[in-house]
């Protein structure tokens, strides 16, 4: 029974990590930099939720619709006031470009932080859960009714996107922009405006794994810090280059990782990030579901 609740607890939260893994790639493979401030969209979500819900009444889907919604639309703001000015600065070549959209990624997610804490401060609160029933009893095994939901929003989310790059046309103009930037512009994609999607679909994934871990964790203005560091090393452990990979990625790291902090030692449970980031790095940088890239010399 152990061995079950545990393997329940390390998918639940390794969905999550895949969540948020998802948003970091999406963005990387649009753009070719990581965006830090990711972190701060996934902590936003789940404020925006608590505002929905708890202070103004409204029910728990429809407050999930609208943190989803409105925190997408932070994604594409924050890549059109901080983002494309900088990629579109001519005095900056392409590697300068670059470092200033990961240092202003960064700045973005200090400045994020700083503003939730002036409503909120750094009280610790509670977000109400989607289900009265609390546990759900499988095969003599006590599940909590939120995690169940974190694994199926988790699994529809996937196939979503999956078919939504595979058939739909913004999803392909996507998929063109990431594989070659200027071979797009030359067929008429208006790759600015693809970005501006990304960053949009991107924050919305953030929000969607903010709203649904907010019960279990806590809300925080630091909350999304944490996640972020288990997001990154999900993409890393799956592959940046794939969005499949990288949510089972984040799947293999919150089961490994549960189970090295309950037979190991619960300190495992923070550090098991940044070992799994140096070590994939290390020794398969383009992750266990990663395709190698090959260099034109």
């Amino acid at each position: 029974m152990e061995i079950a609740t545990l393997l329940s607890v390390g998918l639940s939260n390794g969905c999550l990590y895949g969540l948020v893994g998802l948003g970091l790639v999406l963005v990387y493979s649009s753009q070719g930099i990581p965006n830090f401030a990711h972190g701060e969209l996934f902590m936003a979500g789940a404020f925006l939720a608590y505002t929905a819900i708890v202070l103004l009444g409204l029910p728990y889907f429809l407050s999930f619709l609208i943190a989803v919604v409105g925190i997408g639309l932070m994604g594409m703001l924050l890549e059109w006031l901080a983002i494309r000015p900088i990629s579109l600065h001519r005095s900056l070549g392409r590697a300068s470009s670059e470092v200033a959209i990961v240092l202003a990624t960064v700045g973005l997610a200090i400045v994020l932080k700083g503003l939730a804490r002036i409503p909120w401060g750094d009280s610790v609160r509670n977000l109400p859960t989607a289900f009265t029933t609390q546990t759900v009893t499988i095969g003599g095994v006590a599940i909590a009714t939120q995690r169940l939901l974190i694994v199926a929003v988790t699994l529809v989310l996937t196939v979503a996107i999956s078919v939504f790059f595979a058939r739909a046309p913004l999803g392909k103009k996507m998929r063109a922009t990431a594989q070659n930037p200027t071979g797009a512009k030359l067929i008429g994609i208006h790759t600015s405006n693809i970005y501006s999607a990304t960053w949009a679909l991107a924050a919305a994934c953030g929000a969607i794994a903010g709203v649904l871990a907010a019960p279990l964790i806590f809300l925080h203005p630091d909350m999304g810090t944490r996640m972020l560091l288990k997001g990154f090393a999900a993409a890393c452990l799956g592959g940046f280059g794939s969005v499949t990979g990288v949510l089972l990625g984040g799947v293999l790291m919150g089961v490994v990782e549960i189970f090295a902090g309950r037979y190991i030692a619960t300190s495992m449970m923070d550090i098991f990030a940044p070992i799994i980031i140096i070590l994939v790095l290390l020794f398969w940088p383009q992750g266990l579901f990663g395709a190698r890239r090959a260099a034109r010399v």
